[in-house]
C-alpha cells in the first residue's frame, strides 16, 4: 500500500518534500548546536581571561606586614 503511493506521482513529491523537511531540520539542529558550543566556548574564553586579569591584579598588591602604614595615594583622616 505504501510501496503504491510512493510509486505513484504526487507520491514522490510527498517523499521529497518530507526528504527535504527532514534534511533541513538535521541542517538547523546541527547550526544551532555548534552555534551554542561555540557561545559556550567564548563564554569559557571570557572568564579564564577575567581569572588570569584578577590573578595578575592581585600578584601587583604588596601584601607585606611591615607595609601597612606606609603612605599611599588615598587620604585618611
Amino acid at each position: 500500500m505504501i510501496l503504491t503511493f510512493l510509486l505513484s506521482p504526487i507520491g514522490r513529491y510527498v517523499a521529497l518534500g518530507a526528504i527535504a523537511v527532514v534534511l533541513c531540520t538535521g541542517l538547523y539542529w546541527k547550526i544551532r548546536s555548534d552555534a551554542v558550543a561555540l557561545a559556550e566556548a567564548r563564554r569559557m574564553e571570557i572568564e579564564l581571561e577575567r581569572i588570569k586579569n584578577a590573578i595578575i591584579a592581585g600578584d601587583a598588591v604588596i601584601t607585606d606586614p611591615e607595609r601597612l602604614r606606609d603612605k599611599d595615594r588615598f587620604n585618611r583622616d
